[in-house]
């Protein structure tokens, strides 16, 4: 079930009722927002509800901190304090009065001119100031109703212990009363760092909220995010991206990339729905696959797969027609192990070489259920395909000339 419109509503709140992230009761508490891979927590989270909860804050503070690259929880701690700190003095000016701030402290303590931003020496120099001691004014905004958003858990160092992590959380939302959310990944850890990771996240998490978009939604978030996008119709591109199932955001954005590019380089007749339909289905298929397509009379193959000494029309299911006639990957790979290898009861050794090539090879046939099932040449020229698949493959394409 589509959720994006209820998410925002509970978190923020409506004319009528104030959403979780804006009442004071929820202070010190902690949100879990999870989903699938590639769903486009980050997207949903900065462009539909960071932006608004900001507005709102007035005199608390906001930090988002991606763990990526951070390898102890020092190096998290100091991130946090550097954003609250540079909302402390920020606002509409920004920039001029963090350029102001921080050329009044290299003046003095000469050290930070050379690295720009050392904490434990700003944090010195601020406390040594008395009449403004931003760093009192910068806690005092996160203290009782800021805001820090972990995002990028699947990035984390492997020196980062998580009982440390959460521990670390689980202090600042205490000390600080402040609101804590944590964007994940539903599958984010495997073996023992899964055993810790559901321990301690019951002792941490007040709230657990899973991140379901429909592909309608979260393709208008994408498409909507970036302007250069309004170039395409949103209509066509989601529609044959429905065709596909596929729930992405980084896909979505791969496909509207390159087909901005490829209608700016291209003359005219190579930008009509088949074309371009084409060029979408090879995008995908390459970005979850790593394969390109090769088109035989009546159905496609992947490049490179073709002479694995097995005899394609006896033991493969081939023609589009019978591509299609399944729902999905599992339907078609079942078939055609149990009816077109199973013919003869004698070719025991064969099927078992058989199961044992889909095994090794499951990649590549579900690429080619995928080429064959959506048509992805259908209704155009040879050529143009071979384009679209260069393009794609090398991610080079020179611009056409009038």
């Amino acid at each position: 079930m589509a959720n994006q419109k209820e998410l925002k509503d509970y978190l923020l709140g409506t004319r009528d009722d104030k959403g979780y992230l804006r009442k004071d009761d929820n202070n010190n508490k902690v949100i879990m927002l999870s989903g699938k891979w590639g769903s486009g927590k980050t997207h949903f989270w900065q462009n539909v509800i960071e932006e608004e909860l900001k507005k709102d804050l007035k005199d608390k503070s906001y930090s988002y901190v991606s763990l990526y690259g951070k390898s102890t929880i020092e190096e998290i701690e100091n991130d946090i304090f550097s954003q609250v700190f540079f909302h402390s003095i920020g606002g509409e000016n920004l920039v001029t009065k963090t350029t102001s701030t921080f050329t009044k402290y290299t003046k003095r303590y000469g050290k930070l001119a050379s690295s720009f931003f050392d904490l434990s020496e700003l944090v010195t120099a601020l406390e040594e100031e008395s009449k403004d001691n931003e760093k009192r004014i910068a806690l005092e905004r996160l203290n009782n109703g800021g805001i820090i958003c972990f995002d990028d858990f699947e990035r984390k160092s492997k020196e980062i212990d998580l009982n440390d992590l959460f521990g670390f959380i689980t202090q600042l939302s205490l000390n600080f009363k402040c609101k804590i959310v944590i964007i994940l990944n539903d599958d984010v850890f495997k073996g023992k760092e899964k055993e810790i990771f559901s321990s301690v996240k019951e002792k941490t998490v007040s709230k657990y909220l899973y991140y379901k978009p429909s592909i309608e939604e979260l393709f208008g978030l994408i498409y909507n995010s970036n302007k250069k996008y309004k170039k395409l119709d949103k209509d066509f591109v989601l529609k044959t991206i429905e065709e596909t199932e596929e729930l992405n955001a980084r896909i979505y954005i791969q496909v509207l990339d390159n087909l901005l590019e490829w209608i700016e380089k291209v003359d005219d007749d190579q930008t009509e729905v088949e074309v371009l339909r084409c060029l979408i289905l090879v995008n995908i298929n390459f970005i979850i696959y790593h394969t390109m397509a090769e088109k035989k009379d009546r159905y496609y193959i992947v490049k490179g797969f073709y002479n694995l000494g097995f005899d394609y029309n006896s033991n493969r299911l081939v023609g589009m027609s019978g591509y299609k006639e399944f729902n999905n990957f599992d339907e078609y790979i079942n078939y055609v192990i149990e009816n077109l290898v199973n013919r003869e009861k004698s070719q025991s050794e064969f099927r078992k070489k058989y199961q044992e090539l889909i095994e090794e090879n499951i990649t590549i046939f579900k690429s080619e259920f995928f080429i064959n099932k959506w048509d992805i040449a259908e209704g155009i020229e040879l050529d143009i395909f071979n384009k679209i698949n260069n393009f794609i493959e090398t991610g080079i394409l020179i611009k056409e000339s009038n």
